[in-house]
């Protein structure tokens, strides 16, 4: 949707006169901060933030590795486990690796339409050709948020499962033959988001740039 809107702005752009030109700000790319909402407020609250949240994922990826231990265990002994506590305890496998690489597709495709335009208008209430460019700007705005909330959620994403894979390793050297079985899968599922979200990120920067260069931002 948003390169679609991109598109219907540069056509506007195209007609318009020089007033609005010379309210075109001139491109900057966004910096990485500025992706995960980082880009305000005091400096030391900002690497606050980020250590909590790196330890808090530390701490997730080490618990599912946990929960992992004890369903697999549970399902050695033969004991009913519902469907969700059965996928677990079976670990990482060909049914659970494939999303981050989806997702990394999905992403890299958004990346190819945003340079190459779009050719069709947004769905919404409203045409897009009856929008005003103050309509316009606060959709891309809006839109630009939403990418970069969707950034954050596929980071943590890839964070937590970075964290479960060395726990997975960590494990798998004690002796857990069972976590050892599932450690090249474990890999490639958490190769996976980590993939997906630098091509978010990637997305992310370009549309940034592109909606700060319309005058949007």
């Amino acid at each position: 949707m948003a390169t679609r809107i991109l598109r219907r702005v540069n056509f506007l752009v195209r007609d318009i006169d020089r007033t609005y030109n010379a309210t075109v700000q001139p491109q900057r790319d966004a910096h990485l901060t500025e992706l995960v909402f980082l880009d305000r407020g005091p400096i030391a609250l900002r690497c606050v933030a980020v250590a909590v949240v790196a330890a808090a994922c530390g701490v997730a990826g080490t618990l599912l590795v946990r929960v992992h231990q004890t369903l697999a265990g549970q399902l050695a002994a033969h004991m009913a486990l519902n469907p969700l506590e059965t996928l677990i305890a079976t670990g990482s496998s060909a049914r659970t690796l494939w999303p981050g690489w989806v997702a990394a597709v999905c992403f890299t495709a958004a990346v190819l339409r945003l340079r190459h335009g779009a050719t069709e208008p947004p769905p919404g209430r409203t045409a897009v050709e009856h929008q005003t460019l103050s309509q316009l700007r606060g959709g891309l705005r809006r839109e630009y948020r939403l990418v970069r909330a969707a950034l954050i959620v596929v980071c943590l994403v890839a964070a937590v499962d970075v964290a479960r894979t060395v726990a997975t390793v960590i494990a798998a050297q004690s002796g857990d033959t069972q976590i050892s079985a599932t450690i090249l899968a474990t890999v490639v599922e958490a190769a996976g988001y980590v993939v997906a979200a630098v091509v978010l990120a990637a997305w992310a920067r370009a549309f940034g740039a592109e909606v700060r260069r319309l005058g949007a931002l």
